[in-house]
């Protein structure tokens, strides 16, 4: 009995198939007269006119066809293929359709299937990485629970942060830098960038740490006036900027250098004063998916968008 059901479901899908090519042959027809033209003689506009009423019409029977014919045809898109043995038979139940018990057999399968290969290869992984333990004295856990303590997140005494700051405040007139610590010790930066951008910097010692930015019409505070520097920006261009300018901090990572490496990429952040006046360097466009440039070449300083980056 699935044998003739599914035969008659065969048929069904053939003659749907020819149906459709059908359709498909007579819409092809019209556009191409609509385009080409038609041949009649000069001046004779309701030959024109029946020609065209007669292809809009074959294609109007063709599609009565195949609407007939859709309802006869069962949905197939939920019978996962390459179904084997006695599974796929399943699908061929209405009452088991319903219950979606073959889609889910297929996903557990597939899911199984998976699970094994992760643990192959996570076994091949952990022989070839052995732990090997040794005890050690008393005299050799000492010496291996004496650590330097970290200086990383110390400011040098040679450095001073406040000039530092004020000479990149100086050098360029559209970028604004302030400096603040609401938390004590920890150090953070204001910057206005021209009328394009507002950012916050905070750092670790004179290493970059977190960055965020917003609008220049948006601001780093609570409801209650508090520095909020954690919020995200409500647009979507400026978060996209957020992560490429984390993802930028990378470039500028320099622990023997901290203060170089600050302001290099202070200088690198100030070629954002054009995002949304500079065309693209490479494709010449300012808009690539409704978003301008907003990736800054750490080399070069050219506009470009996150896809032709890429």
């Amino acid at each position: 009995m699935a044998d003739n059901r599914l035969d008659t479901q065969i048929e069904k899908l053939t003659q749907a198939i020819k149906l459709t090519q059908k359709l498909r042959a007579s819409v092809t027809k019209v556009f191409t007269d609509l385009s080409d033209g038609f041949q009649a003689p000069k001046g004779d506009e309701k030959a024109l006119l029946n020609k065209l009423q007669k292809s809009l019409t074959a294609v109007n029977d063709n599609l009565g066809d195949l609407e007939k014919l859709a309802p006869n045809i069962h949905s197939t898109t939920n019978i996962p293929p390459l179904l084997l043995n006695s599974v796929g038979l399943l699908g061929l139940d209405p009452a088991t359709d319903k219950s979606g018990i073959t889609t889910q057999l297929h996903h557990t399968h597939k899911w199984t299937n998976k699970v094994h290969k992760l643990g192959d290869y996570t076994a091949q992984f952990l022989g070839t990485n052995q732990l090997k333990r040794t005890n050690q004295g008393p005299a050799g856990q000492a010496k291996r629970l004496r650590r330097p303590e970290p200086t990383i997140h110390r400011i040098p005494e040679n450095i001073n942060i406040q000039q530092l700051v004020a000479s990149v405040d100086r050098a360029y007139a559209d970028m604004s830098v302030s400096l603040i610590r609401p938390m004590g010790n920890s150090t953070v930066l204001q910057i206005t960038l021209a009328k394009t951008l507002k950012a916050v910097i905070v750092l670790r010692g004179l290493l970059i740490e977190y960055v965020s930015i917003k609008a220049y019409s948006e601001d780093f505070l609570t409801d209650d006036g508090r520095p909020d520097i954690w919020s995200k920006s409500k647009y979507q261009v400026f978060n996209k900027v957020t992560d490429l300018v984390t993802a930028g901090t990378i470039h500028f990572y320099h622990p023997q250098l901290p203060d170089a490496s600050l302001k290099s990429f202070l200088i690198w952040l100030n070629n954002y004063k054009t995002l949304f006046s500079a065309p693209c360097s490479k494709c010449g466009k300012y808009l690539q998916g409704f978003l301008p440039p907003i990736w800054r070449d750490t080399r070069s300083s050219q506009p470009l968008h996150d896809g032709c980056r890429q």
